[in-house]
This record gives C-alpha cells, sequence and structure tokens, in this order.
C-alpha cells in the first residue's frame, strides 16, 4: 500500500514539474540577413543568380527565334 502512495506523489510531483510556467516575456523576432554580417553574402548571391537567370533568359530567347525560323522555313526537296 505504501509502494502505491509513493508512486501516486511521485506520478503528481511529476506531472506538476512538467507544467513549468511559460516566459512572460515575448520572443525577440530574428534578424534581417541583411542586417547581419552575411549580408554581403545573400546580396553576392542574388546578383549571381539575376545575371545567370538573364543569361538562361537571353539563350532562351534565341532558341525561340531559331526554332520559329526553322519552322517557318518551306521544306527542303
Amino acid at each position: 500500500m505504501q509502494k502505491f502512495l509513493a508512486i501516486g506523489l511521485l506520478a503528481i510531483t511529476l506531472q506538476l514539474a512538467a507544467c513549468g510556467g511559460g516566459d512572460d516575456k515575448p520572443e525577440e523576432p530574428p534578424m534581417k540577413v541583411e542586417d547581419t554580417v552575411f549580408g554581403d553574402l545573400v546580396g553576392t548571391q542574388d546578383k549571381a543568380r539575376d545575371r545567370a537567370n538573364a543569361a538562361v533568359e537571353t539563350r532562351r530567347d534565341a532558341l525561340d527565334s531559331r526554332l520559329e525560323a526553322d519552322e517557318s522555313a518551306p521544306p527542303e526537296e
């Protein structure tokens, strides 16, 4: 009987300990990446990505115009 009482008290104590109070102050939002020491790196990546996308876009336009020219050409005999 005494074992059950000890186990019950231990279980209640553990449950109460798990219900600890939360932080009352709100969590501070994280800084923007541009405001950190990594800001320049992110900007560099964005510039490189923009240049690569522009190169891909130029190549796609050239291929599209070439395909249109080839499709509208008269068939060779």
